[in-house]
């Protein structure tokens, strides 16, 4: 493969950067730029000149990795040095220069991945611990890359194959030959295997708004307070306001810092009968989001108070000018606004509880896999109930290929991967 250069803390100015090169050329381009005899030795910081054709760019410090001990599994370079843009992307072309390519986006932990040195579960939350915005995401995240949850899907999987060749034994009986006293175990370890599975998606679908900060959408009638709520929450007069009804015809996002997470804060057009073309794809558009939203905060105006939608969270706007039902607030006086911060996020993330034997799923690609493999393994233990081991064994297979595919033992195709390490941010 290619050498790959990129820096791994980002272009912006910074007191210090690290630029990393990975591949077969990585020590022969590194030693161009900063002279023959560097990095001979593995794992050993030395202070060195990083230069250009032209001349010396900086003295920084410079560390070798040498393949295979390293996260790639190839020759790695890494220059720590300081963190200004200009000197960043010099330093960067001089690379290119010598055949290095720029990496994409999470390119080196792919490069791991495809070495065996992590499955997919770890890098997933090396992605995760990398834009982790809570101490307790951070956390949770490490024990991903720990390799918890790895662990917990290759027990099961072996349990599964084990049970499975339990189930296949019986492909030689007759239906009436199966004894009772050798099917109820069979069934109930079936049974507990698939609900320890189910617990597992079920702690990771409670606790993915740590690393997937939930879209809270302010929604409900023209005129409401939604935006001037809006500019309240986000201290910033990003919204539009009238007395005018109908002026929100986009849709506009921020996002905001609660005590145990992050959230996508929207404001939407006002719900009316249209009075014209752009009004009406503004509420249009304002539906959708109901849609995409994890949580809906219908606006209420304390003067015309109206009904909230189902799962929709019930707020009493303007409440400086009367009360009616839901949580009361007021962008004018400030009233409530606490108390609706504190509600979101108890409602967005007091849910979560960590499981010792589980870890944790960290995306929703897991916790589907996770939740495939439960309703797979409860589907057999059905299907030997009702005295069908050949439709048993095929849901046990299904059960033990999604937690293959949960780790990535079972080699997925590019274009997954591709989505996957997309998402990673450039030099991870």
């Amino acid at each position: 493969m290619n050498t790959i250069v990129a820096c791994a803390t980002g272009l912006d100015p910074s007191a210090l950067a690290v630029i990393r090169l990975s591949g077969a050329k990585a020590l022969s381009i590194a030693r161009s730029l900063c002279g023959p005899q560097a990095l001979t030795k593995d794992r050993y910081f030395e202070l060195v000149r990083v230069g250009d054709q032209i001349g010396t760019l900086d003295r920084c410090l410079a560390v070798a990795f040498f393949a295979p001990r390293s996260f790639t599994g190839e020759d790695i370079v890494e220059f720590h040095l300081h963190g200004g843009p200009g000197l960043v992307q010099a330093v960067i072309n001089a690379c290119l220069a010598h055949g290095a390519r720029e990496a994409e986006p999470g390119e080196f932990t792919r490069r791991a991945y495809l070495a065996g040195k992590l499955d997919l579960v770890e890098a997933e939350a090396i992605a995760v611990r990398a834009t982790a915005a809570t101490e307790r995401a951070a956390r949770l995240a490490e024990a991903g890359v720990a390799g918890r949850l790895s662990a917990f899907a290759r027990r099961l999987e072996v349990e599964l194959t084990g049970l499975r060749a339990q189930v296949e034994g019986w492909l030689d009986f007759d239906p009436e030959e199966l004894d009772e006293s050798y099917l109820s175990p069979l069934v109930g370890a079936l049974i507990t295997a698939g609900d320890r599975l189910h617990n597992a998606a079920a702690i990771g679908s409670r606790s993915l708004p740590l690393f997937e900060a939930p879209i809270v959408l302010l929604s409900g009638p023209v005129n409401a307070g939604k935006s001037s709520l809006f500019n309240m929450i986000a201290g910033d007069d990003r919204a539009l306001v009238s007395d005018e009804a109908g002026t929100t015809r986009d849709w506009l996002e921020v996002t905001i810092s609660l005590a145990s997470g992050v959230i996508r804060l929207r404001d939407s057009a006002g719900i009316r009968e249209a009075t014209g073309a752009v009004e009406a794809a503004g509420i249009q558009r304002a539906h959708a989001l109901r849609q995409e939203a994890d949580l809906v905060l219908w606006c209420s105006p304390a003067n015309t108070p109206t009904k909230a939608p189902d799962q929709a969270l019930l707020l009493c706007t303007k409440s400086d000018q009367g009360r009616g039902p839901g949580l009361a607030v007021s962008s004018h006086t400030g009233e409530g606004i606490n108390e609706l911060l504190e509600t979101l996020n108890v409602t967005l993330f007091a849910q979560f509880a960590a499981d010792s034997e589980t870890g944790v799923a960290t995306s929703r690609r897991q916790i589907n896999r996770l939740e495939f493999a439960a309703q797979a393994t409860h589907s057999a233990a059905t299907q030997m109930q009702d005295q069908c081991p050949e439709l048993a064994a095929a849901d046990l297979r299904a059960a033990c290929d999604a937690l293959s595919d949960l780790t990535g033992a079972q080699e997925p195709d590019e274009l997954m991967l591709d989505a996957l390490f997309g998402q990673f941010c450039l030099g991870k």
